[in-house]
């Protein structure tokens, strides 16, 4: 049973989707209560909200490992709002977490559409997931592997995700993004009103996803500096299949640096708060994922 869902916006606070629905939402919170549950909605880093910046000291989205989370002697800005959002949602690993649910709205500069970003591996999570994929076909599933713990906001309650729209510029909103995020919203609200009351949801049996399989970084040279772009050809073509010989990168120089991997998806094309991760891009391997039934909690 689900009691309490936290729906978070400007955990980068130059991602505006989410900023302006939770004020929206603060506004008019009965866009967001359903019958059978609580829904919460905070907006997070004020203070990089207000400077339009994605963080002050450090990405408040890495900030949530239980090492970080217990380790006081990290005191910058973003490490101290950690513990306090951690206390007031969480606290993560709890037996009785404040929020059972979290879904945390971000915007990505790369052509991610309309997207879900999962690490956490509940079956309520994994249902709700399968819920949307099934009201909304364009909806794209993927699986972040990347971290050896999630570190992420939806990490300190047992099920949720993150929702990652685009192309929005950092700093801006888009309409018609921020219409189907407001939508996905709801649908996920309602999805819970209906597990809660135990209803026959005819669940899709599986879903296919975009599984993690690693980061690409930009060609450099011996002190770090980027010495190519993405290619053209790959701006833009988020979702899609890249083949070995297919153009990567483009030198400053002109000359194309071709892929040599294996044929996997490219997703996070050029992001531009990834430059300084030192990754041009993740590469995914699109598989099917079966859903699992509620018995299996």
């Amino acid at each position: 049973m689900i009691k309490n869902v936290a729906i978070t916006g400007g955990t980068h606070g130059n991602e505006l989707t989410g900023v302006y629905l939770v004020k929206k939402w603060q506004k008019n919170p009965k866009l967001v209560e359903r019958s059978n549950f609580k829904t919460t909605t905070k907006l997070m880093n004020k203070r990089a909200i207000k400077e339009v910046r994605r963080y002050i000291d450090q990405d408040l989205n890495r900030s949530f490992s239980l090492d970080d989370l217990s380790n006081n002697k990290l005191d910058n800005y973003e490490a101290k709002l950690a513990k306090e959002i951690n206390s007031l949602l969480g606290k993560k690993g709890s037996s009785s977490p404040n929020m059972d649910f979290i879904v945390d709205l971000h915007t990505t500069t790369a052509n991610m559409g309309l997207s879900i970003v999962v690490s956490n591996e509940s079956v309520t999570t994994w249902r709700a997931i399968a819920y949307l994929y099934m009201v909304e076909p364009n909806l794209k599933v993927y699986r972040w592997r990347g971290d050896i713990e999630n570190a992420f906001v939806d990490s300190i309650a047992p099920h949720g995700f993150a929702i990652e729209v685009g192309a929005i510029p950092q700093g801006v909103l888009r309409a018609d993004l921020f219409l189907k995020t407001e939508t996905l919203i709801y649908h996920l609200l309602d999805f819970i009103e209906k597990e809660n009351k135990n209803e026959d949801l005819n669940l899709p049996k599986e879903i296919e996803i975009y599984e993690h399989k690693s980061l690409l970084d930009y060609p450099r040279d011996e002190s770090g500096d980027i010495v190519a772009m993405v290619h053209q050809d790959r701006q833009d073509r988020d979702y899609t299949l890249i083949n070995t010989n297919d153009p990567l990168f483009l030198t400053l120089d002109g000359e194309t640096i071709r892929y040599s991997g294996e044929p996997l998806y490219t997703l996070f094309v050029n992001e531009a708060a990834y430059y300084e991760k030192g990754f041009a891009m993740t590469l995914a391997k699109k598989i099917k994922v079966t859903i699992p039934n509620r018995k299996e909690e």
